[in-house]
C-alpha cells in the first residue's frame, strides 16, 4: 500500500527560524515515477514558500507541523504531475530548443532576481546549482506548451448550462439594496480651516438652482473621481469599503436626489444617486459572463485532470 513518510526536520527548522540551507541535511526518496525519482530534497525545495508562509501563521510547533505535512503532501504530487508531462512530451519526441529555455530564463531573471549574481546567491543560500534551477524552469515551460497542447484554450459554455448553474446557485448571486452615486467632496487637507464646508454650501446652492452635478464635481471637487463627474458606481448596503456617516445617507436619499452638505472630519460632502435598486437575486443577464468564466476555468481544471488521470493510470507510481 502507498503511504506517505515525510520527514519534520525541515518543519522544525522553519518554525525556529534555523537557517534554510540546513536543508542539504535532508536526503532520500519520496517518490519513484516511472524511471525518475523524486526526492524529499525537491519536495522541500517546491513547497519553500508555502513553508515559509506556513511558518509565519502558525502559532505552535504541532500546528506547524501539520500544516508542513499537507504543503508536502500536495507539492509531491504536483511534482509527480510534471515527470508525468515532461515524460510524455519525450515520448512524443517533442524537443525544446535550448534558445527558447535560455531567453526565458534571462528574461525571468530580470523580473524576478534583478541580475544573475542575485539568483546566484539566492540558490546558493539554498543549497541549490544554477543547473538544476535551470532544469527546473526547462520543465516548467514543458508543462506549459503540454497543458496548452493537450487543454483546449477556447472551451465553449452551453447557455443552457450557465443558465443550469446560475438556477442551482441563486442565492449565490443574493445582493442588498444598490445605488449608483455621484460625490463631491471638498478635503480639509486641501483648504483652510472651515472654507471645504464654505464651498460645499456654494456648489449645493448652485446644484439647487439647476447645476449639472457631473460638471460641478468636475470643477470642485477633490475626490479622485472628480473627472468621471464624481461617478461613485453602485454602492451596496452592505458594502463596508464606504464610510459609514455617507453610507447611512445615501440609503435614505431617493433616486435622482441629492443630499444636503456632510461634513466629517472637516471635509464637506454632497451626494447624488443616480439610480436605486431594492435588495435582489441579480437576474442572470447581470451574471451571464462571470458564470461564463468560472464554468470555463472549472472545464479546463477538470480536462487537465482527466488527462493527468490518464498519465497516471499508465504510469508506475511508488511512493515511500
Amino acid at each position: 500500500m502507498s503511504r506517505y513518510r515525510f520527514p519534520l526536520v525541515l518543519a522544525g527548522l522553519l518554525w525556529t527560524g534555523t537557517s534554510f540551507a540546513a536543508m542539504e541535511l535532508l536526503t532520500g526518496i519520496s517518490a519513484v515515477v516511472n524511471d525518475s525519482v523524486v526526492t524529499f530534497m525537491e519536495v522541500q525545495l517546491f513547497s519553500r514558500r508555502a513553508l515559509e508562509t506556513a511558518a509565519r501563521r502558525s502559532r505552535t510547533q504541532t500546528e506547524f507541523d501539520d500544516e508542513s505535512l499537507r504543503v508536502q503532501k500536495a507539492a509531491l504530487e504536483q511534482l509527480i504531475d510534471r515527470r508525468l508531462i515532461v515524460q510524455e512530451y519525450k515520448t512524443a519526441g517533442y524537443n525544446l530548443p535550448e534558445s527558447i529555455v535560455d531567453d526565458t530564463l534571462k528574461k525571468q531573471v530580470k523580473k524576478e532576481y534583478g541580475d544573475h549574481l542575485t539568483l546566484t546567491k539566492m540558490l546558493r543560500q539554498a543549497g541549490r546549482s544554477f543547473e538544476s534551477f535551470k532544469q527546473e524552469e526547462r520543465e516548467m515551460l514543458i508543462v506549459g506548451l503540454m497543458i496548452r497542447n493537450k487543454i483546449a484554450q477556447e472551451v465553449i459554455i452551453s447557455p443552457r448550462r450557465i443558465e443550469r448553474f446560475y438556477d442551482q446557485n441563486k442565492e449565490k448571486y443574493r445582493v442588498g439594496e444598490r445605488a449608483k452615486v455621484r460625490m463631491i467632496m471638498v478635503d480639509a487637507r486641501k483648504h483652510a480651516r472651515g472654507e471645504p464646508r464654505k464651498i460645499a454650501d456654494e456648489i449645493l446652492a448652485k446644484l439647487k438652482a439647476g447645476g449639472d452635478f457631473p460638471k460641478l464635481a468636475d470643477e470642485f471637487s477633490d475626490d479622485a473621481r472628480a473627472n468621471k463627474g464624481g461617478d461613485r458606481g453602485w454602492i451596496e448596503d452592505k458594502d463596508t469599503s464606504f464610510r459609514k456617516e455617507l453610507k447611512d445617507v445615501i440609503f435614505k436619499l431617493s433616486s435622482g436626489e441629492v443630499s444636503e452638505v456632510l461634513e466629517i472630519e472637516g471635509s464637506a460632502f454632497i451626494l447624488k444617486i443616480d439610480e436605486k435598486k431594492p435588495a435582489q437575486v441579480q437576474p442572470v443577464t447581470e451574471v451571464r459572463l462571470a458564470i461564463e468564466a468560472q464554468l470555463k476555468v472549472e472545464e479546463r481544471a477538470r480536462l487537465q485532470k482527466a488527462w493527468l488521470d490518464r498519465l497516471r493510470k499508465k504510469a508506475f507510481i511508488t511512493y515511500f
